[in-house]
């Protein structure tokens, strides 16, 4: 039993190891990725004050989709093959911190705890949402059947903002008050907004930040990104609730006002629940507000064919990296074909990466060749002196995931002065099903 346990712990200890080294390195490329997304953001602001196009909102928006394919670049060649500065800073990160399995399970529990406390918060807002009742706007209101047709409206009776939720099964959540104080176009505004959340698929984009901030816990910036990504997505559904839907400008900038002086503030809990959803007025920086009215009232008639082709553009970009980065990526696993032979307690390296030796050692299917006189003769180049009862470990296959990460293999036993044979035949050491299946899992992991 503590033998097996022995190797659980070991396991998983390889486990951690690899994964942390991945995610470390996508972590310090999810830095240099942010600081030119928000360069490019802050261009696309324009003068202090100035009217920004519906088109810019869209380019901002997409701007975020760059962070996709980071997660995917912890294999990445370049970081260590090029450039030498980098090659020593990824050895240093490696042998202090990535490649420590102390520091790996602490980060491991970071990662967790996120998760954990970003679980939680959802699953009480889902018990809370399902227990509300359902509220069905298209059988008194002129709202297009097929727009919540798949969306289930339910009426919330504490003075929280409005807000969307649900990749799979999308909800809108209205306070009761707004049903009874605002006026028909008006609600129909709001239920704009919020289905412009689900049209567009920014519940999914949450979603997809949630798990940059679980890996990334670390990097302060992807938290930061978080709050403006989801300001810029409420710039955009203000912009396309008033293009989508029957509220002018001037309604629709008055309605976001009355909708926040709804809102009590001294509901901190329902506050809290709903932070991370898409909310119509969330109570936010007034710096924030007054750039969402400031748009409102410059609104101007966004180009269709202009958007789309940026979206089309972003697509295509998003893809080309998912290339690029396969193509100048490590393989899953890389075989080594080199050979290794080690001192009776294993303490010593007597041959590695020596072609010499390599071209004295053969892989069979049922076993080792060895020249054995080729070898003899090799050993006695070397400082020290073997009798007959020495005996060697010849190291044979493994595989290396990335450079200081691998394993595999197995190891023989070899003792080359026993025996006047010229060739050397040793058979493979068996193993158990469980090594294979663990070995199985960690060449493709």
């Amino acid at each position: 039993m503590a033998a097996i346990l022995v190797n659980v712990v070991k396991s998983l200890d390889y486990v951690v190891r690899y994964i942390t080294l991945k995610t470390g390195r996508t972590l310090l490329v999810s830095l240099l990725v942010i600081f030119l997304i928000l360069l490019v953001r802050k261009a696309l602001d324009g003068k202090k004050g100035g009217k920004a196009s519906s088109t810019r909102l869209y380019l901002r928006v997409y701007l975020w989709a760059l962070l996709i394919p980071v997660p995917f670049m912890g294999t990445l060649k370049i970081s260590q093959e090029s450039f030498l500065w980098r090659k020593y800073i990824y050895v240093f990160l490696y042998e202090n911190v990535m490649g420590t399995p102390l520091w790996g399970w602490l980060y491991f529990a970071g990662m967790a705890g996120m998760a954990l406390w970003f679980l939680i918060r959802k699953v009480r807002l889902i018990r809370r949402v399902r227990n509300l009742p359902v509220f069905s706007p298209e059988d008194s209101l002129q709202i297009h059947r097929g727009k919540l047709k798949n969306v289930t409206v339910r009426l919330n009776p504490s003075l929280v903002t409005p807000f969307s939720m649900g990749i799979f099964r999308p909800v809108i959540v209205l306070p009761e008050v707004m049903i009874r104080q605002f006026s028909e176009v008006e609600i129909q505004g709001i239920l704009q907004h919020e289905y412009n959340h689900i049209r567009h698929g920014h519940l999914i984009l949450y979603f997809v930040f949630d798990c940059f901030r679980i890996i990334w816990f670390m990097n302060p910036l992807i938290h930061l990104c978080s709050r403006w990504m989801k300001d810029d997505l409420e710039l955009l559904c203000d912009q396309d609730t008033i293009h989508f839907g029957k509220i002018s400008p001037d309604a629709y900038g008055m309605l976001l006002i009355r909708s926040l002086d709804c809102i009590d503030g001294s509901q901190k809990e329902d506050q809290e629940q709903i932070k991370a959803m898409p909310a119509l007025a969330a109570r936010r920086s007034f710096r924030v507000m007054k750039r969402r009215i400031q748009l409102i009232a410059g609104y101007e008639e966004r180009r269709g064919k202009q958007t789309a082709a940026m979206g089309a553009m972003t697509g295509v970009l998003v893809l080309v990296l998912f290339v690029l980065i396969n193509q100048f990526s490590f393989p899953v696993y890389t075989p080594f074909h080199d050979f290794s032979m080690y001192s009776h307690d294993a303490k010593q390296v007597i041959f590695m990466n020596d072609p010499e030796f390599n071209s004295a050692v053969q892989m069979t299917g049922d076993g080792i060749l060895v020249q054995n006189d080729k070898v003899k003769k090799l050993l006695a180049k070397t400082d020290k002196r073997y009798d007959k009862e020495d005996y060697f470990w010849i190291y044979y296959g493994g595989y290396m995931k990335q450079p200081g990460i691998g394993g595999g293999g197995g190891v023989v036993q070899y003792q080359p002065y026993e025996t006047e044979q010229s060739v050397v035949h040793i058979s493979y050491n068996k193993m158990h099903w469980t090594d294979v299946l663990r070995d199985w899992v960690f060449r493709y992991m």
